[in-house]
């Protein structure tokens, strides 16, 4: 039995990105294995929920807690390994004997820095990018696509690479009654595509509105609905907060709203430019959305044949794909039916089996 330390920061989080849904979903799991290892879960805001006792926990919230409070711990508890939910590691870890593990979602900033956040482009540059050069034992790549991008793109060898896919929350399933809920929540009346997820660059977010306004021109009813944080740092995001004919932006939405969107929408649209995994893709097809998603990434590899999947960078091509959804609703029930049937297969136990093999796999070199 090993001493296993995971940065649990994402489980208290209130409002999570994409990045801190995955970490949330892997610390969830172990904890429903408590005695598989002796797990220590670090925190930087304490805990409002009761783990089991076997499980060990810290937290302190002042400054300095990725680069020397969490080393601190790591060596007072004697650490054999440690999880990292984002892609970088502490300098100090170099000193200690522990191993590293990183969760790493995607790489598509390599190619354009653009695509992350004004505020976090010299911490991508850097502080992630020589973490991942220099100081990791394992990586955790979400989705088949990631981990190629690894071994070409860094030059990581295979063997240090395990896959392990998100899953599917149970609470994720078709609701009954859902298009009521929404007209009572939102005051959305009649049929609506919907968007999720925040608006950066990577989302395709300018070319889904051109081809949802060629949508209109058609059908003058036709709603987005877009359930997101759209940041100020980019033009598509503008775009959504300044509002366009047919645009609904709801902001940020509780999680348990988000069953009763998927189940009442017409069709998902998220033809990303890239994606590392597509979370929102496989939530929508849980709930029995038709889903219409980009032939690059890692979407292919989350959809396969239970959706639409369209070159993102052609906006005639997601125009008719929105055409093809709106207008015949026995492909929106076949692709539906498919949807549910694909998502069973992205479930926990087998993102656990995955998760734990992956720690062993490292282990096994103590």
């Amino acid at each position: 039995m090993f001493r296993i330390a995971i940065d649990a920061r994402p489980l208290t989080q209130k409002h999570r990105t994409g990045v801190e849904n995955v970490g949330a979903q892997f610390a969830k799991l172990l904890i429903s294995e408590p005695r598989r290892h002796r797990w220590h879960f670090y925190f930087a805001e304490p805990p409002n929920f009761t783990l089991p006792n076997e499980i060990r926990w810290r937290s302190y919230q002042g400054p300095g807690w990725l680069r020397l409070v969490l080393p601190l711990w790591l060596l007072v508890d004697r650490i054999h390994l440690v999880h990292f939910y984002l892609s970088y590691v502490p300098p100090l870890i170099r000193f200690l004997k522990t191993r590293t593990v990183v969760t790493v979602c995607d790489l598509m900033w390599l190619d354009d820095i653009s695509f992350v956040d004004t505020p976090s482009r010299k911490f991508f540059v850097k502080g992630i990018l020589p973490s991942l050069k220099k100081r990791v034992d394992r990586f955790i790549a979400i989705s088949e696509a990631t981990k190629r991008d690894l071994v070409a793109r860094l030059g990581v060898a295979p063997e240090r690479v395990s896959v392990v896919h998100p899953y599917v929350d149970e609470r994720f399933r078709p609701v009954e009654g859902a298009k009521e809920e929404i007209r009572r929540i939102y005051g959305i009346d009649g049929d609506f595509l919907l968007f999720v997820g925040t608006v950066k660059p990577n989302k395709n977010m300018g070319r889904i509105l051109d081809a949802f306004g060629k949508l209109r021109k058609r059908h003058s009813s036709a709603i987005l609905v877009v359930a997101g944080f759209a940041p100020p740092f980019w033009d598509d995001a503008k775009r959504v907060v300044k509002g366009e004919p047919g645009v609904r932006w709801l902001n940020y939405v509780p999680d348990e709203h988000l069953p009763l969107l998927y189940s009442s929408c017409l069709a998902l649209v998220s033809p990303s430019i890239n994606e590392g995994f597509g979370l929102p893709l496989l939530e929508a097809m849980a709930c029995g959305a038709a889903v219409i998603a980009g032939n690059t990434g890692a979407q292919p590899e989350v959809v396969g044949d239970a959706g639409l999947l369209v070159d993102p960078f052609d906006t005639e091509a997601i125009t008719q794909a929105l055409f093809a959804l709106w207008e015949n609703p026995s492909l929106r029930r076949e692709l539906g039916q498919k949807a549910i049937e694909r998502a069973l297969s992205f479930s926990p136990q087998r993102t656990l089996a995955q998760l734990l093999d992956a720690y062993e796999k490292d282990l096994s070199h103590l």
